[in-house]
């Protein structure tokens, strides 16, 4: 992910403070997608329970279950919140300082690694808003935040920005997966300079 530097322009690498937002986002990221890849599979292992729920021992079990999805779901959406913040942070000292130059190279791997650089820009933000309008229609607010539900429940609007975030983070998946291998290709086989400026141990003499 190309990110905002604390250098000019002109510089050879991105700053300090650019490299730690972005590797920051990038855990957070993961650790999202984890989260809600962990939470899909407890509901389905409560889902399979249900039919048993007859069964006072069963009942115990769905309701710790179900406890403990919601307790990660909370970790879930509050980690999505500081990641919307983390981003426009990005986007706006990204505008207000500049990036360093592209290395020099052909004219349509620029401009793919521009649009895919733009595009992994709105998914993120896209992302976070889905899943916090998603929490807010659904009657539920982002407790470990502190922050209420601020919109009137809509359980329809609800299941439009699930879909929406869904498929978001999905094609953030996609982006970011084609985003590793140009810089995994640019290092390995050009053997230029483009990750060594955002991991700087990989800079070249």
């Amino acid at each position: 992910m190309t990110t905002l530097s604390s250098a000019d322009k002109g510089s050879a690498g991105y700053g300090g403070p650019a490299i730690l937002l972005h590797w920051i986002i990038f855990l957070l990221v993961v650790g999202l997608f984890t989260s809600a890849q962990i939470a899909e599979g407890v509901g389905d292992q409560i889902k399979q329970l249900q039919a048993l729920a007859s069964d006072p021992a069963v009942a115990e079990q769905i309701k710790g279950l179900m406890a403990d999805r919601g307790n990660l779901m909370g970790v879930h959406k509050a980690i999505g919140v500081v990641v919307f913040g983390l981003v426009v942070l990005r986007l706006v000292a990204r505008l207000a300082i500049g990036v360093p130059e592209p290395v020099s190279g052909s004219p349509i791997l620029g401009l793919l690694a521009k649009a895919a650089h733009g595009l992994l820009y709105v998914l993120l933000i896209v992302m976070p808003a889905s899943g916090f309008l998603m929490s807010m229609y659904a009657g539920r607010g982002v407790d470990l935040l502190g922050i209420p539900p601020l919109l009137e429940k809509n359980i329809e609007l609800a299941k439009q920005f699930g879909a929406i975030h869904g498929l978001t983070m999905n094609v953030i998946l996609l982006v970011v997966l084609f985003h590793a291998a140009a810089a995994l290709w640019h290092h390995y086989v050009q053997k230029d300079e483009t990750l060594g400026r955002m991991v700087p141990w990989l800079r070249r003499a």
